[in-house]
C-alpha cells in the first residue's frame, strides 16, 4: 500500500484495491492494527505468509536472502528482527523505495546493518548468488510475474529456493484446494522444481474479517480520511475478496520452490 505524505479524499474516480488514494493513518486503522499486529504489510496474510516462508524454505539466520516486489521495507524489517538473516530488497516503486528506506533507519543500528534496499532496473541482475528468494503477492503491487520469476532465476543459484505467494482465480470446472496449475507450469518453465503449493486462503480470509470489523467499528475515524461513500465502497470490496476466498471463487496460494537448472528458463 502506498504511503502517502497527506490526508486526502478520494476523487470522482472510481476507488481501486487495495487504494493508492488511502492514506498510511487509514491503513494503520483498518489494516496494519488489526489484521498484521502492527507490521505495515499490504499482502493479505502478513506475518503470518513470512511465518510461512520461514518454516517451507526454511529460512535461517545464515542464508542470503532477495525480497522482491510490494512490502520490501516491512519484509526485511521483520526478517532482520526475527532471524538476523542479510536481506536485500528490490522495489522498484520510487514512493515505496523511499517510505522502506525510512521504516529501516528507524531501526537500531546493528539490526538494520545486513538490510540493503535498492530499486531495479527491468534489465538489471539482482546481484551475487542468493539462497533464497520471496515473491509475495507480486500481482498487487504492480509487478509482472514473468519479471519476477526472470530475477529469482538470475539471483538463485541450482539448489537456492523461492517463495512466490498470490492470490489465484479457480476456474469454475476446478475442484475446490486444486493447485494454481498455471503458476507452477511458470515456475517449471523458469527453471524450478520440487514445487509445492500450499492453500492459506484461511489465513488471508482472517485478515480479511479482521480489517472489515475494524472498518465498521472505527468507522467515526475512519471517514477522516475518507468519505462516507468511500469507505461504504472500501467495505464492500473487503466483504468481496473475503467472500471469494471463502466460497472458493479464488485461492491464496504460497508456493515454493527449488532452483534445479542453472540456465535461465522462461517464465
Amino acid at each position: 500500500m502506498t504511503a502517502a505524505a497527506t490526508t486526502a479524499t478520494p476523487t470522482t474516480a472510481a476507488l481501486t484495491w487495495p487504494g493508492d488514494w488511502a492514506t498510511d493513518e487509514l491503513w494503520r486503522l483498518i489494516w496494519y492494527g488489526p489484521a498484521h499486529q502492527g507490521w505495515e504489510f499490504g499482502s493479505y496474510a502478513g506475518p503470518a505468509l513470512i511465518e510461512r516462508a520461514i518454516d517451507e524454505l526454511p529460512l535461517r539466520a545464515q542464508d542470503r536472502v532477495l525480497h522482491l516486489g510490494g512490502d520490501a521495507g516491512e519484509t526485511c524489517r521483520y526478517l532482520a528482527l526475527r532471524l538476523g538473516c542479510p536481506v536485500r530488497a528490490m522495489e522498484p516503486d520510487p514512493v515505496r523505495l523511499g517510505h522502506a528506506r525510512r521504516r529501516i533507519r528507524a531501526l537500531p543500528a546493528g539490526t538494520a546493518a545486513p538490510i540493503r534496499i535498492a530499486g531495479s532496473s527491468p534489465e538489471g541482475t539482482p546481484g551475487p548468488p542468493y539462497d533464497r528468494v520471496l515473491a509475495l503477492q507480486p500481482a498487487r503491487a504492480g509487478d509482472d510475474p514473468a519479471t519476477v520469476l526472470r530475477l529469482a532465476g538470475l539471483a538463485l543459484p541450482p539448489g537456492g529456493r523461492l517463495m512466490l505467494s498470490e492470490v489465484v482465480r479457480r476456474r469454475p470446472a476446478r475442484p475446490l484446494g486444486t493447485a494454481p496449475a498455471g503458476l507452477e507450469a511458470r515456475l517449471r518453465r523458469a527453471g524450478f522444481g520440487g514445487i509445492r503449493s500450499v492453500d492459506i486462503s484461511d489465513e488471508a480470509a482472517y485478515a480479511l474479517r479482521s480489517a472489515q470489523l475494524a472498518l465498521i467499528r472505527r468507522h467515526r475515524e475512519v471517514v477522516r480520511h475518507i468519505r462516507p461513500s468511500g469507505a461504504d465502497q472500501l467495505l464492500a470490496l473487503i466483504r468481496a475478496a473475503q467472500d471469494d476466498l471463502r466460497n472458493g471463487r479464488s485461492g491464496f496460494w504460497a508456493i515454493s520452490a527449488t532452483r534445479s537448472s542453472a540456465e535461465p528458463g522462461r517464465a
